[in-house]
């Protein structure tokens, strides 16, 4: 025998699958982390699922230089030591240290409360330190 589906639940078989597709689109533009309206990204946003085995990279993991060149600081703050420096288009791999799953991690902050991003090195003493602003550097998308 036949089974016929009812006009309302008909209805609301295709509002859900609207809302999917709709909705699909945006939870993926958010895997990107987002500057506040002065630029700064304050955290690291990271908002996958761990796998087993863990990828290497997730979103927020990656960025590329976008000011003509970048000083890497010892420590926070634009009177500190600079490590190193980065030309326009490297790209640079922040150190989030991850422990668990969707997580955020805030990014350190200078003694004027502007967030500064760790980079990671060779080793975890070469890490460094980068102005966390959309001037100097963008988020890559792992999507593309």
């Amino acid at each position: 025998m036949r089974q016929h589906i009812g006009m309302g639940k008909f209805s609301i078989w295709i509002i859900k699958i609207w809302l999917i597709l709709n909705l699909i689109p945006i939870a993926l533009a958010q895997t990107v982390p987002q500057p506040d309206p002065n630029g700064d990204y304050f955290s690291n946003e990271a908002p996958l699922k761990r796998k087993n085995p863990p990828p290497k990279m997730q979103a927020g993991s990656l960025w590329r230089v976008v000011s003509f060149s970048l000083n890497c600081r010892a420590t926070p703050g634009v009177s500190q030591p600079v490590v190193r420096q980065y030309k326009q288009g490297s790209i640079l791999e922040a150190d989030v240290g991850r422990g668990g799953s969707d997580e955020v991690l805030m990014n350190a902050k200078d003694a004027n409360g502007k967030p500064w991003m760790a980079v990671r090195g060779q080793s975890v003493e070469n890490r460094c330190y980068v102005r966390a602003n959309s001037k100097y550097i963008h988020p890559l998308s792992l999507a593309k």
